[in-house]
């Protein structure tokens, strides 16, 4: 028989199972709280922040032109990763990655387009995150004089310390609870929309225009 569902009769249905809603959303907390403690690997992100200088324009004077300098730091962006930089970084901490796979956990930053650009790298460990990173830039500041005329990077901080970036606690316990209570919600439903059994006055109703003499009340 087709049951017709409208907002009392959902609200019914959610004091009803609310037990049910409350048990899987715990339980989906739960379980996001033991990926996050137990399961997931932490992964922690160093900084550290370059300064591209304005090139020489004319002998003996320094000039800023905007558009010259905007190339030379996607240039300089371009350069920190790529293989000949990533290599020799490989090569200096004896690391066993593909260079693909450093170069994606590799994140330059240029904000509001200036002369500034950040240098941020993953890893599994602050201390392997910290290493890389400064390897990465003092590599870049050697080598760029052999590739671009003037030398014009200066490394004005490198990174001392490693935050922690994943997994996020808090978004997570979130996540769980989401999923714990659509997943009750789920359960409600298919419960509700398949139960065919009258319980009162209101579900002989739905089914028939019959109308009802009395209640037996139970003992």
């Amino acid at each position: 028989m087709e049951r017709k569902i409208d907002t009392k009769a959902i609200v019914g249905y959610l004091q009803r199972y609310a037990i049910l809603l409350l048990c899987t959303t715990l339980l989906g907390i739960s379980g996001a709280y033991i990926w996050v403690t137990q399961m997931a690997v932490p992964m922690y992100q160093a900084s550290s922040d370059i300064l591209v200088k304005p090139q020489k324009l004319v002998e003996g004077d320094i000039k800023l032109d905007a558009n010259t300098n905007n190339r030379l730091i996607s240039t300089y962006t371009g350069i920190l990763k790529s293989n000949h930089i990533i290599d020799k970084v490989k090569a200096d901490l004896n690391l066993t990655d593909k260079s693909e796979t450093l170069a994606q956990k590799l994140t330059i930053k240029n904000e509001n387009d200036s002369q500034i650009i950040s240098v941020s790298y993953t890893a599994d460990s602050p201390e392997k995150a910290i290493q890389f990173v400064n390897t990465t830039v003092s590599t870049m500041q050697k080598e760029v004089g052999n590739l671009i005329e003037d030398n014009t990077i200066v490394i004005l901080s490198k990174a001392v310390e490693g935050n922690i970036v994943s997994p996020n606690k808090n978004m997570s316990l979130a996540t769980g609870a989401l999923i714990g209570l659509m997943i009750g919600a789920i359960i409600m439903f298919i419960h509700a929309f398949t139960n065919v059994t009258i319980r009162d006055e209101a579900d002989i109703q739905e089914v028939t225009v019959i109308p009802v003499l009395g209640e037996v009340e139970k003992w």
